[in-house]
């Protein structure tokens, strides 16, 4: 693939921007389409066959709370097992085809992921979750190091280090390096961990203007916002109806 890459990037203002902005109307793209999805099995007319004559529930929406005999607390139930077992292997499915996508671009060794990682935690946060048998931390704290000042951190990458704390104000942010980095190259590349093997991780994340990856990020930025609307729905409903 052609390395068009230097000459496409996205400022990070932008990328925070288009994803903020977007996410109101695909949020409602993704309920309208999960209530297709748990109506097409809503039972018709069941109250014509109820045995309780003297209902006093007008209201028959999802989430009205019906007593355990109603056929429409069934297809209550019928939708909590939906959502946990057929749909949630669909939008696994999905989301493992947006990230099979990312293997159509490369990576343009711009080493801005190697120069400025940041995390919620400490480096003795992440050591002792890595102790513990998180994996994402052992990965973590086998490769990067804390920055000794958040000066230093900022001259690594001036562009994302703005964002970032323009961003997060009210939390913490720790900012850390690669020491392996040589003149922009990995020097323990063929050794290094799946956390640098499969970045980005995550398309919804902010990934450093200079970054190859943005390419695939917008590519796929409208179905990643409307996967993780049906996911954040998801768990409204179950917390709804069980």
């Amino acid at each position: 693939m052609n390395n068009f890459f230097s000459n496409n990037t996205t400022p990070l203002a932008s990328q925070y921007d288009n994803l903020k902005n977007n996410y109101e109307k695909i949020f409602i793209e993704a309920a309208e389409s999960i209530r297709r999805e748990v109506n097409a099995f809503k039972p018709e007319n069941p109250c014509e066959k109820c045995s309780v004559k003297e209902c006093k529930i007008e209201k028959k929406d999802v989430f009205t709370p019906f007593p355990p005999i109603c056929a429409y607390r069934d297809w209550q139930l019928q939708i909590l097992t939906f959502l946990a077992g057929d749909y949630r292997q669909k939008l696994k499915a999905v989301y493992k085809n947006m990230m099979d996508k990312k293997n159509e671009y490369t990576c343009n060794k711009c080493a801005a992921c190697c120069k400025l990682a940041t995390s919620e935690y400490s480096y003795e946060q992440l050591k002792q979750r890595a102790s513990r048998g998180d994996k994402f931390s052992r990965d973590f704290v086998s490769v990067f190091v804390p920055y000794e000042t958040e000066e230093d951190a900022k001259n690594a990458n001036p562009e994302f280090f703005k964002l970032i704390n323009d961003i997060i104000r009210d939390e913490k942010v720790y900012y850390y390096y690669c020491p392996k980095l040589k003149d922009n190259l990995c020097s323990d590349y063929d050794n290094r961990p799946d956390i640098c093997k499969n970045f980005p991780h995550n398309p919804l994340k902010l990934i450093p203007s200079t970054c190859a990856f943005n390419a695939w990020k917008e590519e796929i930025s409208h179905d990643a916002m409307l996967l993780k609307a049906k996911v954040d729905i998801i768990d409204f409903y179950k917390g709804k109806l069980q």
